[in-house]
């Protein structure tokens, strides 16, 4: 795990490694986020939350376009074509966060010429993709943390002035 926590400094800290699986082969690697181009995921970030919100296919940079939808708890299943070949899935992902205790984990699905055309374009567009999700994830996960805590300071401040 990196050292890099929550803003208040409380809570779990964020993965900075990735257990990326090619389903076709079982083929497992651990990929650093230090290895994907940083201004990339932030360029996919927003690009991504609208796939979530949406559910539709959203543009994204080289002709791509994605599709997403989240499932169960911290799970984001991703579709990834290309305008050229219009409604064509090109590649599937699942991203999972999982336990805090593991590694996050990409499963990617596809054709390996498909994802070679695709990463030769896009510098490894599904750990890309993967990163932005978690990253949104940590994000929002943050915010209803510190949500949940100020409702409970408030309790908490509540219940000190009250007497039995």
């Amino acid at each position: 795990m990196s050292e890099k926590e929550y803003v208040d400094g409380r809570g779990e800290r964020m993965a900075d490694r990735l257990r990326h699986i090619m389903a076709e082969s079982g083929h497992e690697t651990v990929s650093p986020r230090a290895d994907v181009d940083a201004a990339l995921i932030e360029l996919l970030r927003p690009l991504v939350a609208r796939a979530i919100d949406t559910g539709e296919r959203v543009d994204i940079p080289a002709g791509y376009w994605i599709q997403a939808e989240e499932r169960e708890i911290a799970t984001l299943a991703v579709a990834i074509g290309h305008s050229d070949t219009g409604a064509d899935v090109r590649v599937s992902m699942l991203v999972s966060r999982g336990p805090s205790h593991e590694l996050p984990v990409l499963r990617v699905r596809t054709g390996a010429k498909a994802l070679i055309q695709i990463t030769a374009e896009l510098d490894d567009l599904d750990k890309c993709l993967a990163w932005a999700y978690l990253e949104l994830w940590e994000q929002a996960h943050r915010a209803k943390g510190e949500i949940l805590r100020a409702i409970l300071e408030e309790e908490r401040a509540y219940w000190s002035t009250v007497r039995w």
